[in-house]
C-alpha cells in the first residue's frame, strides 16, 4: 500500500526513484542511530547513574555505557570495504562522544524561601559538558565517561548529602554526529512523569545548561588518568 499510493502523486521517472528507495528501506530496516539499545546501550539500572563525593574539591559523575553494534560494520552490510573512505579498524570506534546535561537542585534555596510561593522548578539549575574520543576499543565492556563537578558549588546549595541525587538527566551518545538511541537516556525525578514531561524537561536542560557553562567538567581536564580504560580525547577536549 505504501508504495501504491505514490503512483497518484509522483511523475513516473521520481515514482520508480522512491519506490527504489522505499523497498531498499522496508527490505533492509536502515536507520542511521538504529533501535533503542541497538548500538549503545547505558549500563544503569533505576535511572542511578554513578555521583561519589571523590575528593573536597570534586563529586565524579560517571556514564556508564556497553558498546553492541559497530555502526560502520551495519553500514557495509557483510560486504568488504572498497575505497580508502570505507576502510577501518572494527576493533576500533572513532569520533565517539558522550554529552550529559545534568539537574540539581538549589536545597539552599528551597529551603530558605519555603514560605514563598515559588515552584519547585525555579530551583532547578541545570549542568553541561561533553567530551569525544578519537577513538575507543569496541569490546564488551562497561566503559565509563566521567565528569566532574565542584564539591564547594554543591555544598553551598545544600544537595551536598550522603547520596547525592539529580532532579534528572539527559544523556546523548553519538558517532560521527548521528544520536543513538538508548533507553533511559532521560530521566526526570517527577510523579506521573510522561513522555511529553520528559520532553519538556529535556528542553529545558539543554537550554539552560548555558547559564552555568564550565562548571560541570570532562574529568580528564583534571586528572588524565580518568582516560585509563577509554581512550584519547580531541585535542579541544584535553
Amino acid at each position: 500500500m505504501l508504495l501504491e499510493n505514490f503512483n497518484v502523486y509522483c511523475p513516473m521517472k521520481l515514482n520508480t526513484i522512491i519506490k527504489l528507495i522505499l523497498t531498499t528501506l522496508l527490505v533492509t530496516g536502515y536507520s542511521a542511530n538504529g533501535e533503542e539499545d541497538e548500538f549503545v546501550e547505558l549500563d544503569i539500572t533505576s535511572n542511578k547513574i554513578p555521583i561519589q563525593k571523590e575528593s573536597d574539591q570534586w563529586l565524579r559523575i560517571s556514564v556508564p555505557f556497553k558498546l553492541k553494534k559497530h555502526p560502520r560494520l551495519e553500514a557495509l552490510n557483510g560486504r568488504r570495504p572498497s575505497s580508502l573512505s570505507e576502510a577501518f579498524n572494527p576493533k576500533f570506534i572513532n569520533n565517539f562522544k558522550v554529552k550529559i546535561w545534568i539537574c540539581f537542585p538549589n536545597k539552599f534555596k528551597q529551603d530558605l524561601l519555603s514560605s514563598a510561593n515559588i515552584g519547585a522548578t525555579e530551583f532547578y539549575q541545570y549542568y553541561s559538558a561533553e567530551v569525544e574520543y578519537l577513538t575507543l576499543e569496541f569490546d564488551r565492556s562497561t566503559k565509563n565517561a566521567t565528569f566532574l563537578f565542584p564539591t564547594p558549588i554543591a555544598e553551598r546549595d545544600g544537595f551536598l548529602e550522603a547520596y547525592v541525587k539529580p532532579v534528572g538527566y539527559v544523556i546523548e551518545i553519538s558517532h560521527k554526529g548521528t544520536n543513538f538511541e538508548m533507553r533511559d537516556a532521560v530521566y526526570f525525578d517527577y510523579r506521573g512523569v510522561t513522555p511529553q514531561v520528559l520532553e519538556s524537561f529535556k528542553s529545558r536542560a539543554m537550554s539552560g545548561s548555558s547559564e552555568n557553562e564550565g562548571i560541570l567538567v570532562p574529568a580528564h581536564k583534571v586528572n588524565m588518568n580518568y582516560l585509563d580504560g577509554m581512550g584519547p580525547v580531541k585535542a579541544k577536549d584535553q
